[in-house]
């Protein structure tokens, strides 16, 4: 090869493919726009403030010091950044058959929308649901 095609290569070629690897490695590592958590679970949730439509966002860890213990604390910092992300806690008593589903909205950030699926039956049942949500998505709930 000639000494040319090796400065060309070396100067522009190059720092295009490390550019397009470092992007691809950057989408791999990019955040959901929602995750939903099984565990931890909070231990202390106001049942007066939160309910099927109106969930408890939490921003921060010293707000989530309010409503996990210790040990779930530890958990709960390996599950959540929350540089860059929140929770969305959702506590309510009701059917054995209610539900909570969400649909992701295409858009930039994404849109979450919840939608809250009464059951039939009588019975009443505690229902806990916990998200992790990116903290630039916009969310609603139906």
């Amino acid at each position: 090869m000639n000494k040319p095609y090796h400065r060309f290569v070396l100067t522009i070629i190059a720092p295009l493919i490390l550019c397009a690897s470092a992007i691809a490695e950057e989408t791999k590592a990019a955040l959901p726009p929602i995750e939903a958590i099984a565990a931890p679970k909070p231990s202390k949730v106001p049942k007066d403030e939160v309910n099927e439509k109106k969930p408890l966002v939490i921003t921060s860890l010293e707000q989530a010091t309010k409503h996990f213990t210790d040990e779930d604390l530890d958990e709960l910092k390996k599950k959540v950044d929350f540089t860059k992300q929140q929770l969305l806690i959702f506590a309510w008593s009701g059917s054995g058959q209610d539900k909570i589903t969400y649909d992701v909205g295409e858009s930039d950030p994404e849109q979450i929308f919840f939608t809250y699926q009464p059951g039939r039956t009588r019975d009443l049942r505690p229902h806990l649901y916990v998200y992790v949500l990116r903290s630039n998505v916009k969310w609603s709930v139906k």
